[in-house]
């Protein structure tokens, strides 16, 4: 079956048009340089306009020359592309009847495959069953005809070692976080992902303990700071008692053979540190000289 040109043949088709072009286009290059040095103002635009109206009439001949030579040239071949197409149309029919049937056929297999694939999984899986879907392990690329059963076998024996290694050596550190851990693994099957998830929570746990030491302190420092001010007020109100009893003392206290001298009252105010006041204070005391604040 062979697709055979009665007509034209080889040596018929049109090579070339011939046509006056090098005439046209050398007077039309010389006349083109007429315009090119024209200056037009705006008394001439009369001028400009009939002249550009005569170039687009010249340059519309020609396209119209053009496309009529082209459409002559293409009414055969447009005729000849569809007869072929209609012929391809008859041979594409089957084509896709056949296709269907291979596409069937490949389906049919790529499913039988993937029921071995998990048939091996289901044998070999163990106790990782419960974290570890057969959807974890497979790979669509599985079901290539020229992946064969052997290499994946392989590669899913060796990915259930892996995790069974990972797992075991996420459970070794013993860590408070293992499951946090063992959550990151098991969704993204990489160790080191699940050993950032690691360090990120105990940075965070040291962080917060490093928080709540210096709470803990500054606690510390408020309350022995209150407990310090509370037993200075306490030192100063027994003070403040005492002097009050002294001077109640001396008031009761009357002379027997000496009249009572007579007293004078000045009010100052002094500036001191709190040992020169005390010290004054006491000189008072000790000298039965009465004194009170000044209201």
């Amino acid at each position: 079956m062979e697709l055979k040109i009665v007509s034209p043949q080889e040596g018929g088709f049109v090579k070339e048009i011939k046509w006056n072009n090098e005439e046209l286009k050398a007077e039309i290059a010389e006349k083109m340089q007429e315009y090119k040095s024209l200056v037009f103002t705006e008394e001439t635009m009369k001028d400009a306009k009939a002249d550009r109206a005569k170039l687009n009439k010249l340059k519309t001949a020609f396209e119209d020359e053009r496309k009529r030579i082209k459409k002559l040239c293409m009414e055969p071949y447009e005729t000849f592309e569809k007869q072929v197409k209609e012929v391809i149309a008859l041979i594409e029919e089957p084509i896709r009847l056949i296709d269907q049937q291979i596409k069937e056929v490949e389906e049919r297999k790529k499913l039988e495959k993937k029921g071995q694939i998990l048939e091996y999984y289901e044998e070999h899986i163990g106790a990782l069953k419960g974290v570890l879907p057969f959807e974890k392990l497979f790979k669509q690329e599985y079901l290539n005809a020229s992946k064969s059963m052997k290499s994946i076998t392989e590669e899913m024996s060796g990915a259930i070692q892996r995790v069974n290694n990972d797992l075991d050596t996420i459970e070794g550190f013993g860590s408070k976080y293992e499951l946090q851990i063992k959550d990151v693994y098991l969704r993204t099957l990489d160790l080191s992902s699940a050993m950032q998830e690691k360090a990120r929570l105990e940075e965070v746990e040291r962080r917060l303990a490093e928080k709540k030491e210096e709470e803990r302190k500054a606690q510390e420092i408020a309350a022995k700071a209150a407990a310090s001010k509370q037993s200075e007020e306490r030192s100063e109100s027994e003070k403040i008692e005492e002097t009050r009893a002294a001077e109640q003392k001396v008031e009761e206290k009357e002379p027997q053979t000496s009249p009572e001298p007579q007293l004078f009252q000045m009010d100052f105010r002094i500036w001191g540190t709190r040992e020169q006041i005390m010290g004054l204070r006491q000189y008072l005391i000790d000298h039965n000289i009465r004194f009170g604040k000044v209201e």
